[in-house]
């Protein structure tokens, strides 16, 4: 089942915690011991079975992943460092944004950015108040 991996990589999980006593170098997948294989296929399966109502989405989310371009992995990779880094109200601004920008055509985008960038801190905090994103 080699999808199991890209699934892994997919929701964002590193194996690299399940490997802390492993040697440097591991084999490829198809070498990887059954026990090998388990430790890193666990948090995932965990993850899927307690949350029935998310499995759509990480499926779909490893599917699409699948078909990325390794630069665009690498990009969505370096996405995801960067996030896992920010301060929450960076985090906070940004959902909104990407909320608000969802629906909205690439010259509205634009000149939504334009706009932010001229804002000072003050006017971006309470824009950020302003357009929440839901269930925030």
């Amino acid at each position: 089942m080699k999808s199991l991996p890209v699934l892994l990589l997919a929701v964002g999980l590193s194996p690299a915690p399940a490997f802390a006593a492993a040697p440097s170098t591991l084999p490829a997948w198809d070498a990887l011991s059954p026990a090998q294989r388990d430790l890193v296929i666990a948090p995932i399966r965990d993850r899927w079975n307690a949350n029935p109502d998310a499995r759509t989405r990480m499926y779909e989310h490893a599917r699409r992943w699948q078909q990325l371009t390794p630069q665009e992995r690498a990009t969505a990779r370096h996405g995801m460092w960067k996030w896992e880094r920010m301060d929450p109200a960076k985090r906070e601004a940004v959902r909104a944004l990407f909320h608000k920008m969802r629906d909205m055509t690439p010259e509205q985008r634009q000149q939504l950015r334009d706009r932010w960038r001229a804002m000072t801190p003050q006017q971006r905090r309470d824009w950020v108040e302003a357009n929440r994103a839901q269930g925030d």
